[in-house]
C-alpha cells in the first residue's frame, strides 16, 4: 500500500479530525526532514533506531532513524520554508514551485479536509506529522494573519 498525502485547512481541523489520536506516538510523529532526488521524495522520522533496510524503489521513501545514513548521496535536495505549495485546481501537493512552469515534483493528494480560501496556499512548514499506523503524511495549510 502506498503512501498517503492529507492536508488540512488549519490546526484546528486537524485537532478535530485527529482527536485523542495525537498522543500515540504511531499516529502523529514529527516529519523531521522532506528531500526529492530526481522523482522520489525521501521523508525523515525518528521512529526506530534498528538497522533498517528503506523501500527505495517506492516513490515516497520513508527513513525511520532519523538520518538518511549509507543512502545518503549528497544529490539529495532539501525541502525548505516556501517550498511546498497545495495547487487546489488539480488537487496536487507541488514541490519546489515554479512561475509559468511545472514544480520539480508533485503528488496526489489523497484526501483534503476543511475550507480553501485561495488557489494555490502554501504549507506550513512547522506543522508537518507522520501516521505509521496508517502511512499517512499529514500537512497543514499556512494560516493568513495569524489566524
Amino acid at each position: 500500500m502506498a503512501t498517503s498525502i492529507y492536508i488540512y485547512d488549519s490546526m484546528k481541523t486537524y485537532e478535530k479530525i485527529m482527536g485523542g489520536e495525537r498522543k500515540d506516538p504511531m499516529r502523529e510523529c514529527d516529519l523531521i526532514d522532506l528531500y526529492i532526488k530526481k522523482d522520489k521524495l525521501y521523508i525523515i522520522t525518528n521512529t526506530s533506531m534498528h538497522k533498517e533496510q528503506p523501500r527505495l524503489e517506492r516513490t515516497i521513501v520513508h527513513f525511520r532513524n532519523g538520518k538518511m545514513g549509507e543512502w545518503e548521496s549528497g544529490k539529495e535536495k532539501l525541502v525548505t520554508y516556501g517550498n511546498l505549495r497545495y495547487n487546489s485546481k488539480n488537487d496536487r501537493l507541488e514541490l519546489f514551485p515554479r512561475f509559468l512552469r511545472k514544480p520539480e515534483l508533485d503528488f496526489k493528494i489523497g484526501r483534503f479536509y476543511g475550507d480553501l480560501t485561495c488557489k494555490k496556499p502554501k504549507i506550513d512548514y512547522t506543522n508537518r506529522f507522520y501516521d505509521l499506523q496508517m502511512d499517512r503524511i499529514s500537512l497543514i495549510l499556512e494560516e493568513k494573519n495569524g489566524i
